[in-house]
């Protein structure tokens, strides 16, 4: 299933994602003035959970937020530094592993 497909029907359930696939599917609670989108990038190496989350929140509207799980140390920096360039608010980052982060960055 392309990254289209996903986005194009974000109400529907995928099944939990594996080391080697994307989705992006919407969550059971909206944000304030949006939808959520998970992005589960977890197992991929630098640089892809951020080209990942650059194409997955280009086909989201002005208010959704994309929550991205990753494990790659680089996208610590990289994935804020790119919100902040691009103007999107960082709602939410937090270590929830080991190795592993969540980020929560919403369109604006």
């Amino acid at each position: 299933m392309s990254l289209f497909d996903v986005l194009a029907k974000p109400f529907i359930k995928t099944e939990t994602p594996t080391a080697s696939t994307t989705e992006v599917t919407d969550t059971d609670a909206p944000a304030a003035g949006g939808r959520t989108f998970r992005l589960d990038t977890v197992g991929q190496v630098c640089p892809f959970p951020l080209v990942e989350a650059k194409q997955a929140i280009s086909g989201l509207e002005i208010g959704d937020e994309l929550v991205i799980d990753f494990d790659c140390t680089q996208a610590t920096d990289s994935i804020p530094r790119w919100a902040a360039d691009s103007g999107y608010p960082v709602t939410n980052f937090e270590r929830v592993g080991d190795a592993s982060w969540t980020i929560t960055v919403q369109k604006a």
